[in-house]
């Protein structure tokens, strides 16, 4: 979140590794580990437009260590992967610095059109009612997700979002919900 602090960031990621000896960190012995942040680009800049969290996950990623918080020792990190996901800057994001990015392999996924989440929709849901419901409710997953897409593309074209009204953002997820939701009826 925006108010996520560096120290946070250590923590949870000390939380779950295993101490190998004096100053090494890692998973058990034989195994990897991965480390997946979402939103990377969430937390807030500070004074001098630095975020400490993406900050101290890039000494990670160039060092392959960062130092202990209460002695300051260093402490390595072994077999231990970084992914990130983030979504484009606005809206409460920030950008993050090249310095950060250098170390990342970048995947852009474009926006669906609608056919294309219609077919995948479609698929879901005529699987869904393929296995034991009447014949009726297979013919209406087409008209169930047109529909819902209609909603969706009026949501997202009404509710922008504004500096008082940030979390109007309405992406691929909130549609899915949608679908999860009435297959669960």
């Amino acid at each position: 979140s925006a108010r996520t602090t560096a120290g946070q960031t250590q923590d949870i990621v000390m939380s779950k590794l295993d101490r190998r000896r004096k100053g090494v960190f890692g998973p058990p012995m034989g195994k990897k580990a991965v480390v997946f942040v979402d939103d990377l680009n969430m937390p807030a800049k500070e004074k001098y437009g630095a975020q400490p969290p993406i900050e101290l996950l890039r000494q990670w990623a160039d060092h392959h260590y960062w130092f202990d918080k209460k002695d300051t020792s260093r402490v390595d990190l072994v077999d231990v992967l970084l992914v990130c996901a983030m979504g484009p800057p606005g809206s409460g994001r920030n950008t993050i610095t090249n310095r950060f990015t250098r170390h990342l392999n970048i995947v852009s996924i474009e926006s669906f059109d609608d056919s294309t989440m219609g077919k995948i929709f479609s698929s879901i849901v005529d699987w869904h009612f393929g296995k034991g419901f009447d014949a009726v409710f297979t013919r209406l997953g087409k008209v169930m997700v047109q529909a819902t897409m209609g909603v969706y593309k009026a949501a997202v074209s009404s509710f922008l979002p504004t500096p008082t009204k940030s979390h109007y953002v309405f992406n691929l997820r909130d549609f899915s919900r949608v679908v999860s939701g009435i297959l669960l009826v």
